[in-house]
């Protein structure tokens, strides 16, 4: 799974406010509703997980630090430095992997629900408007009533359910955040090997070039697929 930097934000087109049909010589005849949605594809992306575990990583690194004590001696030289690929981390850790799946699946149910009960309501307000005048004045004012109302109902889920997937989308991102930065934190201290561990990413990278000798991102991602497989055992 590779990075995609390019992030196709929630599409939503609200209730477009049409002229309302001009009254007839015949008052019985069906209106069609003022309120007919136009709904535009309901995209939210789930490369999302990809570009905001990379912003994350960036948020995590600039978080505030406990300051040093007084006379505490920063060490100078011989630093052991190295460095994590994130993007690798995306494509490789079975986590991540699963969660983009599990996101694109849900992402889909989304669309299709919404598209359906868009096209129901559609397919029923033409019927309406061609047979409509077979019903009484107060069938067709009830009719008419529970168009709009159903129309108002999916424009709020237009709004919403796109809003509440990003949330979705954010605590599966500090999940996925946090599963790593724990254990690249246990890792270092079981290894006592480094005094600073970098985070890169080809598109969304703080760094331009890095020595390949410095790069610990396959052991670590040997390490978290391990340590999620054993949790999913145990299940």
């Amino acid at each position: 799974m590779e990075e995609n930097n390019n992030i196709n934000p929630t599409e939503v087109i609200p209730t477009s406010n049409q002229p309302e049909t001009p009254t007839t010589a015949n008052d019985n005849a069906p209106k069609k509703s003022n309120n007919l949605l136009i709904i535009a594809t309901f995209t939210v992306a789930c490369a999302a997980l990809v570009i905001s575990i990379i912003g994350l990583f960036s948020k995590g690194s600039e978080e505030p630090q406990t300051p040093a004590k007084a006379g505490k001696i920063v060490q100078t030289g011989n630093l052991k430095i190295a460095y994590i690929n994130t993007d690798t981390i995306m494509a490789k850790y079975n986590m991540a992997v699963e969660m983009q799946k599990e996101l694109s699946a849900r992402q889909s149910q989304l669309e299709t629900s919404l598209r359906n009960k868009y096209n129901q309501l559609q397919k029923e307000e033409q019927e309406y408007l061609k047979t409509g005048q077979n019903l009484t004045l107060s069938q067709q004012q009830a009719k008419e009533k529970d168009f709009k109302q159903r129309e108002q109902q999916l424009s709020q889920d237009m709004q919403q359910q796109p809003a509440q997937f990003q949330q979705e989308i954010a605590k599966q991102n500090e999940k996925l955040l946090n599963a790593v930065l724990a254990f690249v934190k246990d890792y270092n201290a079981k290894h006592d090997k480094y005094n600073i561990i970098l985070s890169t990413s080809r598109y969304n990278g703080p760094t331009l070039y890095i020595d390949a000798g410095m790069d610990i991102t396959d052991e670590i991602v040997k390490g978290l697929n391990e340590e999620y497989d054993q949790v999913k055992k145990n299940k």
